[in-house]
């Protein structure tokens, strides 16, 4: 879709409103810890399955639009929340905890009053393009850039049945 400068402007507007609650969240955990943390810059260049990243070496979090338009509400108060807490745990405790660990389920219950939580609720876009692979017990749909790997000679398992999976080649 050609960006218009009404797109722009909602885009503008998400990242401004994402900001605004990543700063009051550096804010609460500041008066928290009594301690200043460095907020970490925002961005809407996440895509994919997740709804957004802590980039704790560039002190940057990246969101994911298509995610956010859904449910501006409960994406900010759950999803922004949750990637600040990765960056006050990484500018307390370094990388040596676990990224869901009890430090940062820690954050998310007493700093923020949130029950912490690994997963969202939000639709993922839907694959520009899928690669059918198989394995022992079920199908599975790669996306181009892991057909790539995998074509490159990465391995991939499955977490059900462990055995490699193999690319179909529906072409043949």
């Amino acid at each position: 879709m050609p960006m218009t400068s009404k797109n722009m402007a909602a885009d503008d507007d998400a990242l401004n409103i994402i900001i605004d609650k990543a700063n009051v969240c550096f804010n609460q955990a500041n008066t928290f810890f009594g301690h200043e943390f460095i907020p970490a810059t925002c961005n809407l260049k996440q895509r994919g399955k997740a709804a957004g990243t802590a980039h704790l070496q560039k002190n940057e979090l990246r969101f994911n639009h298509f995610m956010y338009q859904q449910n501006p509400e409960e994406f900010v108060s759950t999803v922004v929340p949750h990637e600040v807490a990765h960056i006050i745990v990484y500018q307390i405790y370094g990388d040596t905890v676990r990224p869901h660990g009890k430090e940062w389920q820690a954050v998310m219950q007493k700093v923020y009053g949130i029950r912490p939580s690994r997963t969202h609720s939000f639709d993922v876009p839907p694959q520009k393009q899928s690669y059918e692979y198989h394995c022992s017990c079920q199908k599975h749909h790669f996306s181009k850039r892991r057909h790539t790997r995998a074509r490159q000679g990465v391995e991939y398992v499955c977490r059900g049945c462990r055995s490699t999976l193999q690319f179909v080649d529906l072409n043949k």
